[in-house]
């Protein structure tokens, strides 16, 4: 007999010699049974007895019979896993039916059996021993599971879980403090150079490194593949917080900024830089952890985007911010269907101010902000798809003003991002534009940047090659301020180069932007390329480049941007 069951064994029986009879059968087998006289008792000893009991239960008992037992404990005291038997001279199919309904786990006739008795005792242990073992086993899994849930498998540090729920309790509770978020710079270059197994490495020692830093009371987590939270409490009355949070702040991200310069014990030493994007927790201030978390997020995109190893702190400014680039872009997303965009044109012209075709540009007619103008909302557009969606609108317009002046010898330019240049359907959006309003290829413009001539010059090649086949040419933007190479101008089918604007505004006194446009000249003299200067705004930048040779010109000394109703009936 196992110690465990020694005590495990309750009898509630009203009969004496029952009673008697069983006690001394279950001390010979080596128990030391609990022995109750009534119902009442025996629910009495079954709720306060915190471990698994076998009992066997008289089914009739003064005051209250076996069934209201099981009854009440099934009903009232689910968790109590005891095993009951029921003890009964009823025999029929029925009552043992009747029994077993109610909750009772077996059932034993008398008189009894002193084999059958021990058997079915005997099952009640096993059985609840099984139980136990699935409720410990149960108990380590919801363990496991909470820890899978809470705790990241690869530094052990707490998730983004389990640190948004510690920061929300702080909240709640109307603490403060300060949140960072931490970015490693460029670690996707170090998994794609060495490897997973040395980037899950590098982590652990990242992450060990990081909570080392501060005490037991700050909460340090990793946030996703390559970023890690840091949530320092504070006292609520503290001077640094009140008065000096962003002292504090720097105080602490210059810390990490440190640590993590000084070379990691993986492949002979690897030192990282970070960028940090940190925010205070007040209560002053209203939201939840997700919002302190957000507001992180953002300055550590400005962090990244200022190019690294730097700590951007979340302010006033930067949230007035955040929320007009969301209102303009929602606002914008809807623009296209209210009809609010407009098109106007900018003239370009000959040496002699002939009109020869405008450059086409966007301007939003918002209901409550008035005319916009694309140095507002192209930015944002250009940080999401909705470029592509404008882009198109464009191209569409374009086409649409060349149909409406069939016969006139000008052309028109259209920018083209190049979100919208790598589209797999642009060559196929941009063929079906100029076939649906039945207009002639030589009068289409397509503008690029040099940026995007140098990303897949193999792809770029194959979609500029099909559009030109159909007239369409294809000019440079802002040439000079990007990846000027003369590889690309030799093996693409680029027609036009503009100078930009940059060379031009310091004419003719500047000798640095004279030279350099006295070397864009030359190369496209030699290349056979048209040229455009773009930005001319004084009759003494416009001498000094007609003397460089044959160019166009666009600026505000021929035309302002304008509606190109206004444009065209002024210049045609």
């Amino acid at each position: 007999m196992e110690q465990d069951h020694k005590n495990g064994i309750v009898v509630a029986e009203d009969d004496p010699v029952t009673s008697l009879l069983l006690v001394s059968i279950l001390k010979k087998w080596g128990y030391e049974p609990q022995n109750v006289r009534d119902g009442c008792s025996a629910l009495r000893v079954l709720r306060n007895s915190k471990t698994p009991k076998v009992v066997l239960l008289d089914w009739l008992m003064p005051g209250m019979d076996g069934i209201d037992v099981v009854k009440n404990i099934r009903k009232n005291h689910a968790e109590l896993n005891h095993y009951i038997i029921m003890l009964t001279s009823r025999s029929n199919k029925e009552d043992v039916i009747s029994a077993l309904d109610t909750g009772a786990d077996d059932f034993v006739p008398k008189p009894f059996d002193p084999g059958e008795l021990k058997a079915r005792i005997d099952v009640g242990h096993r059985l609840i021993s099984l139980n136990q073992e699935l409720i410990r086993a149960t108990q380590n899994a919801n363990r496991l599971a909470d820890f899978i849930a809470h705790y990241d498998q690869t530094t052990g540090l707490p998730n983004r879980v389990s640190f948004t729920e510690k920061v929300e309790q702080f909240i709640a509770n109307k603490g403060v403090g300060t949140l960072m978020l931490v970015n490693i710079d460029r670690f996707k270059l170090i998994n794609q150079a060495k490897g997973l197994d040395l980037g899950d490495l590098l982590l652990n020692y990242f992450g060990a490194r990081l909570k080392a830093l501060f005490d037991d009371n700050t909460i340090v987590a990793r946030i996703t593949a390559d970023e890690f939270g840091v949530f320092i409490p504070m006292e609520q009355e503290t001077d640094v917080f009140s008065d000096g949070v962003s002292d504090f702040l720097i105080s602490q991200t210059s810390l990490i900024h440190t640590a993590m310069h000084e070379p990691f014990p993986i492949d002979n030493g690897i030192s990282l830089t970070v960028s940090i994007g940190a925010c205070p927790v007040t209560p002053d201030i209203p939201g939840q952890a997700e919002e302190f978390m957000r507001r992180a997020d953002t300055a550590l995109g400005r962090a990244k985007a200022s190019g690294g190893n730097r700590t951007i702190i979340h302010d006033a400014q930067m949230e007035r911010e955040i929320k007009e680039r969301y209102s303009i872009e929602k606002d914008l997303s809807s623009a296209i269907g209210r009809k609010e965009l407009r098109m106007f044109l900018q003239a370009q012209v000959d040496e002699n101010v002939l009109f020869t075709g405008a450059e086409a540009l966007v301007r939003w007619e918002h209901p409550s902000r008035g005319l916009l103008s694309p140095v507002i909302f192209i930015p944002i557009a250009e940080e999401s798809d909705l470029i592509v969606k404008l882009g198109n609108w464009m191209l569409e317009e374009v086409c649409n003003l060349l149909k409406k002046h069939e016969g006139k010898n000008f052309s028109l330019s259209v920018n083209i991002s190049p979100k919208q240049f790598y589209r797999p359907e642009f060559v196929s959006e941009v063929l079906n534009c100029i076939n649906r309003h039945d207009i002639t290829g030589h009068r289409l413009i397509l503008e690029v940047t040099e940026g995007l001539l140098v990303k897949d010059v193999s792809e770029v090649a194959v979609k500029m090659q099909q559009l030109s086949e159909t007239g369409i040419r294809f000019s440079i933007d802002d040439f000079g301020t990007g990846y000027s190479s003369l590889s690309y101008l030799t093996k693409l089918p680029i027609s036009e180069i503009k100078i930009d604007r940059a060379f031009i505004k310091d004419l003719p006194g500047d000798t640095q932007s004279a030279a350099i446009v006295d070397a864009i000249v030359a190369m496209a003299q030699t290349l056979g390329l048209k040229l455009v200067a773009e930005g001319v705004e004084t009759e003494d930048q416009m001498h000094f480049l007609s003397q460089k040779g044959r160019m166009f010109y666009q600026g505000f000394l021929f035309s302002r941007p304008a509606p190109a109703a206004e444009i065209l009936s002024s210049w045609l």
